[in-house]
């Protein structure tokens, strides 16, 4: 995969939650192809259209759900889809998804509205800016909005206090204050970093290390470089960010 993206695009992914039933292996397949970046768009494609089926199988209101998990769930396929354009440097095409990842976030929110549900929100929204400036402009403050939602109905929810500690690591000038986003992003490091999914891990490292690149901490950017390495040794997001 050619890998092209914004700077602002890290502000993105996460995704450490618990819901009612385990996501099907096709979903986790999916997931770690993308993070990976060694397969072809198209094939990509097919593991994204493979995985929604499977999801909307798992958490079928046939299945006595409310639909609060099948919308969260088809929201993280959403982004995770995005990305795999928009690093190719299909911006379009990534916003496209990055808009139905919002609009199921917010069917999750009409049903009940819950931690994830905002965090997800706000993890839409935050890539949808990095993909349309437009849209950022006077979207971009929802980013951390949703987030401070999500933490208020779960204060263990770290995908959600990622999100900010990004947000002001990776956003352009005047909306970044790496010092902030940095202490943000090392208070999750002080609680238990391998109960976190690996996705989330992966962020947070690789935000740990833009900080620290950002601010000369030059030992601290290559410990976090091989932890985050450890995990998706082919991934190459680290290098666009800094170009």
């Amino acid at each position: 995969m050619t890998k092209s993206i914004p700077v602002f695009f890290m502000l993105l992914v996460s995704a450490a939650i618990l819901h009612a039933e385990p996501f099907p292996e096709s979903f986790h397949v999916f997931r770690e192809t993308v993070y990976m970046q060694n397969t072809p768009l198209l094939e990509v494609m097919r593991l994204y259209t493979q995985a929604k089926a499977d999801v909307e199988k798992v958490f079928s209101n046939e299945n006595g759900l409310s639909g609060v998990d099948l919308y969260t769930s088809l929201s993280r396929c959403e982004y995770l889809m995005g990305l795999s354009f928009q690093v190719e440097g299909k911006k379009n095409e990534a916003a496209a998804f990055y808009e139905q990842g919002i609009v199921w976030a917010e069917e999750s929110l009409a049903r009940q509205p819950t931690s994830e549900g905002f965090r997800l929100l706000g993890t839409n929204i935050s890539l949808l800016c990095g993909a349309r400036r437009s849209y950022a402009l006077s979207n971009f403050g929802k980013i951390e909005e949703n987030a401070n939602k999500a933490m208020d109905l779960n204060p263990q929810n770290f995908a959600a206090l990622y999100l900010i500690g990004a947000r002001y690591v990776a956003a352009p000038w005047p909306f970044s204050n790496v010092r902030k986003g940095l202490s943000l992003l090392e208070k999750i490091t002080t609680q238990n970093t391998e109960a976190m999914e690996k996705e989330d891990r992966f962020n947070l490292y690789l935000m740990l290390e833009l900080a620290s690149i950002k601010l000369k901490r030059n030992e601290d950017a290559q410990m976090w470089h091989e932890k985050a390495a450890s995990l998706y040794p082919t991934n190459n997001f680290i290098s666009v960010l800094l170009k």
